[in-house]
């Protein structure tokens, strides 16, 4: 039976001497994996296809029961994913793609992820790849439901800027209430902005923006660990070593 979705590419892996096996990222299914017969040898028109982040449509056989499946045809569905004029903007790229391929199952659709991923494939990376990709997760965050709160003091509901937020609890605490939770990251007036943007400015305004040092890194903290403790399969992506 023929099946055709829409999503993108989050990996690939080598078959043979011509044929790739595609981690591939559909609105309809979810994360499967598909068999490109041929896409690498010299005379295949979809020799660059198949490349991490890039937005496509396939055809492919479908069989219950089955975790790999053929492609009969692809085409691109926007222009390929293109932020490889510099290191830092593609090792980005490349962590969204891991990112995904970890919290993703196998199956498992979640259109508003796909429509993120698409979103972050078809935008400008901009002045600050790290803090994007950071903005990406944060919105990531917010669709699989594991939004962490750095609004409100979880006690009390006054402010938690200058407070400090617990990663464990997904909670934040005023600075009143600041000594009664273990571990806690602090939490600045300027990292709460910067999460807020993150969350809920579109990926294309977010493009030309840029935070100091230590904020970016703080934020990190906060997302990273909110993932470690919240998110089923998270780890974090080896490709953000190379920025």
């Amino acid at each position: 039976m023929l099946k055709k979705d829409e999503g993108v590419v989050l990996k690939t892996a080598r078959s043979g001497e011509s044929s790739l096996v595609v981690t591939f990222l559909g609105r309809e299914m979810g994360k499967i994996r598909l068999m490109a017969k041929g896409v690498m040898s010299p005379k295949s028109r979809a020799r660059g296809l198949y490349e991490p982040c890039n937005h496509l449509e396939v055809v492919f056989y479908f069989g219950t029961g089955r975790t790999l499946f053929y492609v009969k045809e692809a085409a691109a569905v926007s222009p390929p994913y293109t932020a490889r004029d510099s290191l830092a903007h593609m090792a980005a790229g490349l962590a969204v793609a891991e990112l995904l391929d970890h919290v993703c199952f196998a199956q498992s659709a979640d259109e508003a992820v796909v429509d993120l991923a698409v979103e972050y494939a078809r935008s400008d990376r901009g002045r600050d790849p790290l803090l994007f990709f950071l903005a990406f997760e944060t919105k990531l965050l917010y669709a699989l439901g594991a939004l962490p709160q750095l609004t409100d003091c979880a006690v009390c509901g006054s402010p938690a800027s200058g407070g400090v937020y617990n990663a464990e609890e997904g909670e934040s605490y005023c600075r009143r209430h600041a000594a009664d939770t273990q571990p806690k990251i602090r939490l600045s007036e300027n990292v709460v902005a910067a999460f807020n943007s993150c969350l809920e400015e579109p990926l294309a305004q977010l493009s030309g923006r840029e935070v100091g040092r230590d904020v970016r890194k703080l934020l990190g903290k906060i997302i990273h660990w909110t993932y470690t403790y919240h998110v089923q399969g998270y780890s974090l992506p080896k490709s953000l070593s190379l920025i």
